[in-house]
């Protein structure tokens, strides 16, 4: 049996859990968890994709008239294993939604999590309660649930981080400093518009990731973005002259059962989502 220690911030971080995390990334600065937002309307348009699920809703009232209202949920991994599926979703269904507002007064938003439906269905998204209705589709909660407490099934396997492992007191350059307490969550934020991440920030996302086998080189499936990361065993003569990317180069070798991955060539400016800068400079490990 073999393990995995880390890159960056130490991939060893990672265990075989099911975890229930939601609104990790695009909801911190935009939306407001302390205050909920209600709005009714027409289902417009509807992204059916990961990392979140994005709807456009008309809503009109006397005082404003019609507005197009952006409504984001957590993304179709999560809802997936609660039984939610798009077809329950409709363009053109009249429906009621419940969330998270947005910071900004003149955001016309919502970070979803109800949703009454024509039928009188309710959706729970997230970790929400019922609301509005006693006929709930989706978990009003997922706790991550430990397996294979033994490890015998190894690395090649799907993983789920088991929580947070950024460190919060990193030693910064004085630029990496003064550029981290100008970042404005709001207008500076990584994954604005659902931008994929790099490493090492890509690291650190609550869906399952994959170790599968390929012999000279190692593919990491990431679910989140569906992002594919290779660490190569034996790198050829060409490998590092490769353009640099988001994932970057990496090569990997085992000492004992311990994987070690040492990555270069990442072309990502971003080290974490709390505005630390990287240089295309930067190697992890």
């Amino acid at each position: 049996m073999k393990f995995f220690s880390g890159l960056a911030m130490m991939l060893g971080f990672f265990a075989l859990f099911s975890s229930g995390t939601s609104a990790h990334h695009s909801s911190a600065g935009i939306f407001d968890r302390s205050r909920t937002q209600e709005i009714e309307g027409t289902i417009t348009e509807v992204l059916w994709r990961n990392p979140h699920i994005l709807f456009t809703i008309e809503v009109t009232n006397e005082d404003t008239g019609t507005q197009l209202w952006e409504v984001e949920t957590t993304s179709v991994s999560v809802v997936s294993r609660t039984g939610l599926t798009q077809d329950l979703i409709e363009v053109g269904s009249y429906v009621k939604v419940a969330g998270s507002a947005a910071v900004r007064a003149d955001h016309r938003a919502v970070w979803a999590t109800n949703m009454l439906l024509p039928n009188n269905q309710e959706i729970l998204l997230g970790t929400s309660r019922p609301r509005w209705s006693s006929e709930t589709i989706g978990a009003s909660t997922r706790n991550a649930i430990a397996t294979d407490p033994t490890g015998e099934l190894g690395l090649f396997r799907v993983w789920t981080s088991a929580g947070r492992y950024w460190n919060d007191s990193y030693p910064l350059t004085a630029v990496a400093i003064a550029a981290r307490a100008t970042f404005d969550p709001v207008t500076d934020k990584p994954t604005a518009n659902c931008a994929p991440k790099g490493v090492p920030f890509i690291m650190e996302n609550p869906y399952p990731m994959e170790f599968v086998d390929q012999g000279d080189e190692i593919l990491l499936r990431i679910e989140e973005y569906d992002l594919v990361r290779r660490i190569v065993l034996a790198p050829d003569a060409n490998f590092h002259a490769q353009p640099d990317n988001l994932l970057g180069r990496s090569v990997g070798h085992w000492e004992g059962e311990v994987l070690v991955v040492e990555t270069d060539g990442i072309n990502y400016p971003h080290f974490d989502k709390t505005g630390i800068p990287q240089s295309k400079d930067v190697k992890t490990l």
